[in-house]
């Protein structure tokens, strides 16, 4: 298994994205992408709290829960209260969208809020894995119907499963690259689709789990 990952700054405004990826063990693989939110304050900081406080959750914590959606979830809890401590400190409204991916056991756990999104190519076909979080409120706008902004999360946060196979590709990606690069997701070389991404307009991120 191979992780592979790139982040690309926009052309109007500092990249507030942030990948963390890391192996648990040789079998055992967590990748997260955190997109900082446009309009609030600090996305860059907001979604680097979100990642790490992910990551550190899961590491001290995959041995000890069973249920690896249930430490997803958890995880996303304990990085929501470090947001809010850091919100306050800072005395600022921060928050990000987020999707996190664990491989652990020909296995993959993954959760989301927002509109970061998870992809699998498998078998010659792309699909998408998760639903986006958005609502329109008119004049083709959209908003975020979750993120983490350290203000608590709802019950019902989706974590959920799906096999891996050998050969499977597992891709997190902002919405400055699916909007524009979603298609060449179904190119074999990981170097093939950062060489397409040129001059994107919103910040274009992409982690692929190559199984």
């Amino acid at each position: 298994m191979r992780i592979r990952c790139f982040s690309i700054e926009g052309i109007f405004f500092e990249n507030e994205d942030k990948c963390v990826f890391d192996f648990v063990d040789e079998d055992t693989a967590l990748a997260i992408l955190s997109d900082g939110m446009g309009g609030l304050s600090l996305g860059q900081e907001a979604a680097e709290v979100i990642s790490s406080a992910i990551r550190t959750y899961i590491f001290d914590n995959i041995n000890k829960i069973d249920n690896k959606c249930s430490l997803l979830i958890s995880a996303l809890h304990y990085a929501d209260n470090e947001l809010h401590k850091v919100s306050l400190s800072n005395r600022s409204n921060m928050g990000a969208a987020v999707a996190v991916a664990l491989v652990w056991q020909s296995t993959l756990f993954y959760t989301w809020q927002g509109n970061v999104r998870l992809y699998m190519y498998s078998n010659g076909r792309l699909n998408c894995l998760s639903k986006d979080h958005i609502l329109n409120i008119g004049y083709g706008r959209t908003a975020l119907s979750r993120c983490l902004k350290g203000a608590g999360l709802r019950d019902d946060i989706p974590s959920l499963t799906h096999s891996v196979n050998k050969g499977d590709r597992i891709f997190l990606c902002s919405d400055g690259f699916y909007n524009s690069y979603q298609s060449v997701l179904s190119l074999h070389s990981f170097d093939d689709i950062k060489s397409r991404v040129v001059n994107p307009e919103d910040d274009a991120s992409l982690i692929g789990i190559y199984c």
